[in-house]
């Protein structure tokens, strides 16, 4: 998902930024170190960018043989989504998740290649957090960028909070305890989109030239995605 270069908008920016503290600078004296400042700030941004992209881009070695029970499981779960704006899930997209995590070869039934996609979700969450805090630290306090990244940070917390919540669901309905109704399955992860899009919407108006965090992003929409579509048949209203 990650481009391999950084986006065109943070040399348009740039440039931008060039011209116009350029023509400040025959008005007042100190533009000169406002320029230096924040082209400093937004070539760190850049290279945290690339560096991010850098490492989305690394080869995870081996993948997990394609089981019957992934197989059925990934041709199932193309038939929903969650969200219309990413598309339905693809099988491609399932199977090529699942491989990813070895456990998958050796799951039992569907639930247990369930609980492995969460894992692999919160994976990402810590990564995707993870970034948005090394931002934060060469962001200027009180900026726009410094509050946003605020808010995805907070956003993705609550990601967390909610899907710790689905994982113990779903291993609760797995062992036949604790009550839980099936619908309650797919209805839980459902809920754990909406801050990772709010934190998505968040990025594309205020920092189009975050490619790598966006990319991330559109990643953990796409793994609650398909969450949401391995557990669907267990909606009565899916």
């Amino acid at each position: 998902l990650c481009s391999a270069y950084p986006s065109i908008y943070i040399y348009l920016y740039l440039f931008f930024l060039e011209y116009s503290l350029g023509v400040l600078g025959s008005l007042a004296p100190m533009a000169t170190t406002l320029k230096s400042s924040i082209i400093f700030s937004a070539s760190v941004f850049m290279l945290l960018s690339m560096a991010i992209t850098a490492k989305a881009n690394v080869s995870s070695g081996a993948r997990a043989k394609v089981t019957n029970l992934m197989m059925q499981a990934c041709k199932n779960a193309s038939a929903y989504s969650r969200d219309g704006d990413l598309r339905s899930v693809t099988q491609e997209f399932c199977l090529s998740t699942l491989q990813s995590n070895d456990r998958s070869v050796d799951a039992k039934d569907h639930l247990e290649l369930v609980l492995i996609t969460i894992d692999i979700l919160k994976g990402r969450l810590t990564t995707a957090t993870r970034n948005v805090e090394k931002m934060l630290e060469y962001s200027k306090k009180g900026t726009m960028t410094a509050r946003d990244l605020s808010l995805c940070n907070e956003h993705y917390d609550t990601t967390v909070k909610i899907i710790n919540m689905c994982d113990a669901m779903v291993m609760d309905y797995r062992a036949d305890k604790g009550g839980i109704k099936p619908f309650q399955l797919p209805r839980c992860v459902d809920r754990a989109g909406f801050p990772v899009y709010d934190c998505r919407i968040i990025m594309l108006i205020d920092m189009p030239w975050a490619d790598a965090l966006i990319n991330e992003n559109v990643e953990m929409t796409m793994l609650v995605n398909l969450n949401y579509a391995l557990l669907a048949p267990y909606d009565g209203n899916a």
